[in-house]
């Protein structure tokens, strides 16, 4: 790893050397929990807008650094140096925190030229004053006397070989970091038009969305002009990531790398595995947890806003961190005060503006060690969860020393900081969001989950980017469709031969290679997720002792010392994935239709519809025989949706339709309703709908159709031609066999999908 101090620059948090932790003092009465797992850090007393921008000339501090390396060989005045020394260093800082004030401005607004020229020009002091620092560093280290023992003194071991190893920029690196930092306040400003990007074909405007809705949903345009239209609206954004591309590997192959995305995950994110390693893990999440996830998806419960117990405004701003404040409090009174800092000081920009880049993140303001959060608030409940999200970023980095002599934690165990506390903070959602906790909690964690995917699906794009020679848009939009089906997004049958959902990735333009961190880190913060089933407390205690680890600690060693498995192997991904089955993996609300059973888009649709009542709160019994008057009762509200009835049908008001309309004689209405029963029910109920009768066709496939009853040959043999009833899966129809509550709900949906044709 080399030593740079501009990794106070990355989007998220820069990350410091803590002490070991302490076990927390639960007083278990749900009030403010006393813990100690973390050491007090200074922080500025000033509010985020009393620090005002100033340009800072590099010159004099390159001439300062310069005259500080002759100054130390003397060897004789260590305790000058040491206050010249520090001094040096705190400017440098301070021109790192110029710098980041800045890029916040280009967030704030995208299209501020101001704030993107300044930005530029400030890149290339940046790598000058670091070059400058590092560099001297090095050269005093190397020096046998006491200046280089007041500096070897505040250093760990690591950070001393850090800094022996730190190699001199060159002019041509920092030229193309410079050009790097251009492209990014690019794309920031280009992709704030995107959708008012539009192609015209015929007479038609169309944006990206349209183009998607009317080749993949409606058919009404071509497959070629899908794909010009979206070729020519992407065009600004695949010219920039192309240059981003060349002008990344420059620069990794100046510092002896083949491409860039070996160089990001050994310097810029100090992974300790490579991009060849990460493979297995990729691949197990395609194997295991991709095709669970995306079964799911789309049994996701919605969420009603009318129904959530605060006004929109309690769940976004200043209210919405102020509500958290006081949740923060109830798992750690340190996590609360690293949250209220950033209340008191005001260091966020939350609210709407014109312009703002549509993402989030946390970072820290070098010098005044200030953190800071930046979001762009939509107006609802996920803006408190986003909240959440970066209060763990935030809380680590308050917590943190951020000092030139700190370790910097690596990247992907940030993320298990942010993640894991969404997971914890779980348990409030039904404070926080009433009847709708647990539409909001499923779409919380299936999120986290998903982020894995999405995590290795856009590392492997990347990866592919950076090695592949000659790569174009074209290839991209190609592979990024490849990767989509490999991982279940999308399925063989989808006719599109290119997607091009990676372009609304930031991180992927302006964060290359970090989005690996997002998927190891996810599946990371699933333990302190299951350990939290068994013992909430403990597993809280468990998260902030991985929190409060030193810096020095790797990732996957992270892990070890707090006795957790490694994330990364795929053994852990293949029992993720079960877990995830087994506790996550159900239909709303009920708890025993798992979204992978055969039965689970038939139970979803007589749900939906109302057509049928679970048998508990959280219990469908898809394997339950259903009696005649709940059949009756269930077909009465299938066949009449009485659109100005306040209730579905009872039992009484269903039996009495059916009767009426020559469906049943409301006999044995507490009996058991056979197959071949059913099968003449739906019979007469297609011909109340005038639905065109089925080829005629025996029964005589059926090893059993012998035991099929006169009267109800005519009705079952329309079912079977219908395909409203088919057979057992072994050659019989057991037309004497009692319905079950999933085999209902199936013939339901594919009636209703008859008459839907």
């Amino acid at each position: 790893m080399k030593k740079y101090l501009s990794i106070l620059l990355a989007l998220v948090l820069t990350l410091g050397c803590v002490t070991p932790a302490f076990a927390a003092d639960d007083n278990g009465d749900g009030e403010t929990r006393d813990t100690e797992f973390f050491t007090e850090q200074p922080h500025t007393d000033l509010n985020y807008s009393d620090i005002k921008y100033e340009y800072i000339d590099p010159a004099p501090l390159l001439k300062e650094a310069d005259a500080l390396r002759e100054f130390a060989k003397d060897g004789t005045k260590a305790a000058e140096f040491e206050k010249r020394f520090l001094a040096f260093k705190d400017n440098v800082f301070k021109v790192y925190a110029m710098y980041v004030l800045v890029d916040n401005m280009t967030y704030h607004d995208a299209k501020d030229e101001w704030a993107a020229a300044e930005l530029e020009k400030l890149s290339e002091n940046i790598n000058l004053v670091d070059d400058a620092f590092s560099g001297l560093v090095r050269d005093v280290l190397k020096l046998d006397n006491a200046c280089s023992k007041v500096l070897s003194s505040k250093l760990s071991e690591e950070n001393i070989q850090n800094y022996l190893d730190y190699e001199d920029k060159t002019e041509e690196e920092i030229a193309l970091s410079k050009r790097d930092t251009a492209l990014e306040s690019a794309y920031r400003a280009a992709i704030i038009d995107l959708d008012d990007r539009t192609v015209t074909i015929g007479d038609e405007e169309y944006n990206a969305d349209d183009l998607y809705q009317a080749y993949c949903v409606d058919g009404s345009i071509s497959l070629e002009d899908y794909l010009n239209g979206n070729h020519e609206i992407y065009s600004e954004l695949a010219d920039i990531y192309l240059e981003m591309i060349d002008v990344r590997n420059r620069i990794a192959v100046l510092n002896g790398y083949d491409n860039y995305a070996e160089y990001a995950y050994a310097e810029e994110y100090d992974r300790d595995y490579t991009v060849q390693d990460i493979d297995a893990f990729r691949t197990a999440v395609k194997q295991y947890l991709a095709p669970e996830l995306m079964n799911h998806t789309s049994y996701l419960p919605s969420v009603d806003d009318a129904e959530l117990p605060f006004d929109a405004e309690a769940y976004t701003g200043m209210k919405a961190m102020e509500t958290l404040s006081q949740y923060f409090g109830k798992l750690s009174d340190e996590l609360q005060e690293s949250m209220q800092y950033v209340i008191e000081h005001k260091s966020y920009d939350i609210d709407p503006a014109p312009n703002k880049t549509g993402t989030a993140f946390s970072r820290t303001v070098p010098y005044y060690n200030m953190p800071y959060f930046f979001s762009n608030a939509s107006g609802g409940w996920s803006d408190l969860t986003t909240t959440i999200h970066e209060m763990g970023h935030n809380n680590e980095a308050y917590w943190a020393g951020q000092d030139w002599n700190d370790d910097e934690k690596n990247h992907d165990i940030a993320e298990v900081h942010s993640q894991g506390l969404e997971l914890l903070m779980l348990k409030f959602y039904p404070e926080l969001f009433g009847s709708q906790a647990n539409a909001i909690a499923q779409s919380t964690t299936i999120n986290i989950l998903y982020s894995v995917v999405q995590g290795c699906m856009h590392d492997e794009l990347q990866c592919y980017a950076y090695s592949t020679p000659g790569v174009t848009a074209e290839m991209l939009n190609r592979k990024y469709r490849q990767i989509a089906e490999d991982y279940s997004l999308i399925g063989p049958e989808d006719t599109r031969p290119e997607m091009y959902g990676w372009y609304g990735i930031p991180h992927t333009f302006t964060s290359p290679m970090y989005y690996i961190s997002y998927a190891t880190s996810a599946a990371a913060a699933f333990a302190f997720w299951e350990e939290s089933q068994e013992d909430y407390f403990a597993a809280v205690d468990h998260y902030l002792e991985f929190v409060a680890l030193p810096g020095s600690i790797e990732f996957e060693d992270s892990f070890e010392e707090i006795g957790m498995e490694s994330p990364l192997s795929p053994a852990y991904i293949q029992k993720l994935a079960k877990t995830a089955h087994d506790k996550l993996m159900f239909l709303d609300p009920y708890t025993d239709v798992y979204t992978d059973f055969w039965y689970c888009l038939p139970v979803y649709f007589v749900t939906i519809y109302g057509l049928m009542d679970g048998t508990s709160a959280d219990k469908f019994s898809p394997d339950a025989t259903m009696n005649r008057g709940q059949i009756l009762t269930t077909i009465a509200r299938f066949a009449d949706d009485r659109e100005d009835a306040e209730e579905p049908y009872t039992l009484e008001e269903g039996v009495d339709w059916t009767v009426e309309n020559g469906i049943s004689d409301g006999k044995g209405l507490s009996k058991a309703m056979t197959r071949e029963e059913l099968a003449v029910m739906l019979y007469r109920l297609a011909e109340l709908f005038e639905l065109e009768p089925a080829a005629e066709s025996g029964l005589s496939a059926f090893s059993d159709s012998a035991s099929v009853s006169d009267w109800a040959q005519a009705g079952l043999a329309w079912a079977v031609e219908s395909g409203v009833i088919n057979g057992m899966g072994d050659g019989t129809l057991n037309p004497q066999g009692s319905v079950t509550r999933a085999e209902v709900a199936t013939v339901l949906l594919r009636f209703f999908q008859i008459i839907m044709q």
